[in-house]
């Protein structure tokens, strides 16, 4: 393709209303399959149907090789939706699911539950299918499609079968298939797109050949029109049609026809999945590619720009591997070369994965080796455990044990992993191969604080550093060890309720970890700052820093999820619901197995509490199930507790007795009543203080409200001798509501008042409000009864607890209201009397739909049949 050759001008391919018109039946039916070869036109298709109706909602997830795996898929589907709908529910989603042996029907059911809940109809798009082979995400989709919502609809596009059963779909006739014959192009289409690519006008005996040659193959198509335009009639002549020898064809002849210089310049560039001017300069040692790229993309062979990165291209799927293969051959002593100028260049832009990958295909241990330990350096201080383990897990066990550049990245990425157990076999594995061998692989600093950090993490609040741990601060031991030391020091110290201890280690650290570049664990040292301001009860402190940290923080990074837990805790304090529920919404998304427990535990916790508030609480105690499933990996008795005292509330303040007695026997509170546990005050202890709370509340709803007041004030008696202020004010609060029906006015104002004395009205906050049921209205009697002046700015802070315009009492919620607009519509039908089967006619929906949302239904209502879900709509007056 020299200069002088004409060049070729296409847009998004020529417009086909025909297949426009068929694909748009899509909404008719819950699945629509595009399944056809590549170069079918089906992302041509796809792209016209998109650009057709703007206003469409429609998650369109082009799929890659590296999302064949539960976790990112789903993560990135939930980013595809959200981009769609801002307030779409991510609760159905478990990061950990499938290590905790999730079902994917049940993963299915909490998906198609929060696509239920979308106002608008939407589209999802699941492009290049092909991609995705992994069983578990076939099993969702499949069961997905049993339950999907009537306003929600699903196209996948794919070179093969997607892999789950369609004939059920197929007799019931909900669903649409496209195929490659449907794909196929007529005569008068070959000739408009001959027009477009600048060839004369073709006789109709050259068309026919051309469509028995190619079956109106579109990718066929087009080599052979491309053909023609350059090198006439000669070229249909000599024209085969089936695939491979269409690829075969376009590097034999168009390839053939390039200056040396510029078929090196298209086999070298074949070495990319996607690659701009800037790294072929790099790579292949020339200059001017950026404006050469854009002359070949002009000309259309097949090479295409990537979409929103201008500059970058990529080759069409079809001539990937041909070209590849004869770089190869052609160019076999230069592979080598290149690949290891590819990983340079990635190397000078910061890009580890892929200057390893080309470090790797380039066969030089040597530089492969240097990179991962560099790689493995730079992951362990911004807190990407998760590439660490992917590059160094498939590795022999020998390479890694005798590397301890590799091998102290990988034990501390297993370690903040929670994979515990994986991070003492690699440390005995060590101490074997040192004992066998008769020397040290690592330094003993380096040991002990493998050892020190491994301990803390495994066994939480119950650890206790080995006597020597002041070493790892000493003179001579590196400046990384001693910050990383220093961090985890000032964790335990919050672990253990010594919060002027953990300040005084972290703000320590944290100027060492800057200098070294430890990125997360600076973020890990600011939250567990904030954490120490925020129970020592000074609210406003914890916010400054807190919301300039979170907002100079790159969202893309794993310190991000430590800042934005942080933020979570300032707005949820500041009573900010709807923007602390958005960031919780947001970080369900992203945290993962190498989150730090302390924020995955915030993160479910303050959603559940947020969900709870809006009535929602079939999404509230399922993020509690979930976070309860993911901490029975590890010795988290605290978090543990949290979420004990959580579900308790949550069914105090709903007054569900049978919930709160289930909750009881799965914490085994009565056996801990019987023996006494809060008899008498001891040590401060969350676990311990968190359980009587959850004890409190229980007591308090069957009645035993003087049990419940000596629990309270031995916590109170505990919490005064400790740092802990913002528990002990919520313990305080509690007591002050619990004593209120047996104490006149006076005297609950005075109680009130010495609360606001020596705990300041700014820590009254949220978490008082809602962990001190009835705190609330008692304040907000006293303001009526003339007896209590609030600030005007406090009052309307917390207008929910302060105001008569409240918003509904837990108990008079109606069932209605709990329900989607679809669930409402079957709920009438159900309390009209109608069968399953009526109510699907009258619907229009199909039975199994039916069925769904009915178990959807009797859960939002706390009921299990039909009879309670009208009794709980036309509640029985009561005895007179």
């Amino acid at each position: 393709m020299d200069s002088q050759d004409p060049l070729v001008t296409l847009s998004r391919g020529v417009l086909r209303e025909e297949l426009l018109e068929l694909l748009g039946r899509s909404e008719h039916v819950p699945l629509t399959l595009l399944l056809a070869p590549a170069g079918s036109g089906k992302s041509t298709l796809l792209a016209h149907w998109l650009a057709r109706d703007a206003h469409r909602a429609v998650a369109h997830y082009p799929l890659q090789a590296r999302d064949n795996e539960p976790v990112r898929f789903f993560r990135r589907l939930i980013e595809h939706i959200r981009g769609q709908v801002a307030d779409f529910d991510t609760s159905w989603f478990n990061p950990f699911g499938a290590e905790l042996g999730l079902s994917p029907v049940a993963v299915s059911g909490y998906l198609s539950d929060a696509l239920a809940r979308l106002e608008a109809p939407l589209y999802i798009v699941l492009d290049d299918f092909q991609w995705i082979s992994a069983p578990t995400i076939r099993e969702v989709l499949a069961a997905l499609l049993e339950t999907l919502p009537d306003n929600v609809r699903l196209i996948l596009a794919s070179r093969n079968h997607p892999g789950f059963s369609l004939s059920r779909l197929k007799l019931e006739s909900r669903l649409l298939c496209i195929d490659q014959h449907d794909l196929r192009w007529s005569a008068g289409q070959i000739q408009q797109l001959n027009a477009h690519l600048g060839g004369g006008n073709l006789s109709e005996a050259y068309v026919s050949t051309l469509i028995a040659m190619t079956e109106g193959w579109v990718a066929g198509v087009k080599v052979a029109l491309l053909a023609y335009a350059r090198f006439g009639t000669s070229a249909l002549e000599r024209f085969n049609g089936t695939q491979p020898e269409i690829v075969d064809y376009f590097g034999h002849v168009v390839l053939e026809q390039l200056s040396p210089s510029l078929r090196e310049f298209f086999l070298c560039s074949a070495l990319f999945e996607r690659f701009n001017g800037a790294i072929c300069d790099h790579v292949l040692q020339r200059s001017g590619s950026a404006l050469l790229l854009e002359e070949l993309s002009a000309r259309q062979l097949f090479m295409l720009p990537v979409d929103n990165q201008p500059g970058w291209f990529r080759y069409h799927a079809l001539l990937q591997d041909f070209l590849s293969s004869r770089l190869a051959i052609e160019k076999h002593a230069m592979v080598a070369a290149l690949h290891q100028r590819a990983a340079d260049y990635y190397l000078g832009q910061g890009e580890y994965e892929p200057a390893l990958l080309h470090a790797q295909r380039s066969a030089d241990e040597v530089l492969f080796r240097d990179l991962l330990e560099r790689g493995c350096a730079l992951w362990i201080r911004t807190g990407q455990f998760s590439d660490i383990l992917r590059w160094l897990e498939p590795l022999p066990e020998g390479v890694v044990l005798g590397n301890s550049r590799l091998l102290a990245p990988l034990i501390g990425a297993l370690t903040l992993s929670r994979r515990f157990h994986q991070a003492h076999y690699y440390l005995d594995a060590l101490h074997a191969q040192e004992q066998e061998q008769g020397a040290a692989l690592v330094t003993p600093i380096t040991r002990q604080f493998l050892l020190l950090q491994l301990g803390l993490f495994q066994h939480d609040k119950d650890f206790t550093p080995a006597p020597g741990w002041r070493e790892l601060l000493g003179p001579g031991v590196g400046l990384e060890v001693r910050a990383c030391t220093l961090t985890v020091i000032a964790y335990h110290y919050l672990l253990d309720a010594q919060l002027q201890a953990a300040i005084r280690f972290a703000m320590q650290s944290k100027e060492l970890l800057r200098q070294s570049g430890h990125s997360f664990l600076q973020s890990y040292t600011d939250l567990i700052i904030a954490l120490c301001h925020r129970n020592a009860g000074r609210a406003t402190h914890a916010r400054k820093g807190v919301c300039h940290d979170y907002q100079h923080t790159d969202t893309a990074s794993p310190a991000w999820i430590n800042r934005a837990t942080a933020m979570v805790v300032v707005l949820y304090e500041q009573n900010q619901l709807d923007e602390a529920q958005q960031l919780c919404e947001d970080l369900m998304a992203m945290v993962n197995a190498s989150s730090a427990t302390e924020a995955i535990a915030t993160v479910y916790i303050t959603l559940s509490r947020l969900l709870h508030r809006r009535q929602q609480a079939v999404r509230a105690g399922r993020l509690l199930d979930q976070l309860s499933c993911i901490l029975q990996v590890g010795n988290y008795a605290r978090f543990v507790s949290q979420v004990a005292q959580e579900s308790m509330r949550q069914a105090y303040v709903s007054g569900k007795l049978g919930a709160l007695d289930a909750i009881a026997q799965r914490y085994c509170l009565g056996e801990r009543l019987a023996a006494g546990d809060w008899e008498s005050a001891q040590r401060y202890d969350e676990s311990w203080e968190r359980l009587g709370l959850a004890a409190v509340y229980w007591l308090q709803a069957r009645g035993a409200q003087g049990r419940a007041g000596r629990i309270l004030k031995v916590l109170a008696t505990s919490l005064r001798r400790s740092e802990m202020r913002a528990r002990a004010l919520i313990v305080e609060a509690n007591l002050l509501v619990l004593d209120a029906p047996t104490q006149s006015k006076d005297q609950q104002l005075a109680a009130l008042r010495r609360l606001v004395e020596e705990y300041g009205i700014v820590n009254i906050n949220r978490s008082v409000f809602d962990e001190a049921p009835g705190f609330g209205a008692g304040v907000l009697g006293l303001a009526h009864a003339g007896l209590l002046h609030l600030p005007e700015k406090y009052r309307a802070f917390y207008a929910e607890f302060l105001q008569d315009a409240d918003i509904p009492a837990y108990g008079r919620v109606t069932p209605v209201s709990l329900l989607t607009d679809k669930e409402a519509e079957v709920f009438e039908c159900l309390l009209s009397g109608l069968s399953n089967t009526q109510i699907s006619d009258k619907t229009g929906i199909a039975l199994s739909t039916t069925k769904w949302h009915l178990k959807n239904i009797y859960s939002k209502l706390n009921v299990s049949s039909r009879t309670e879900a009208i009794l709980a709509a036309h509640p029985r007056a009561p005895l007179a």
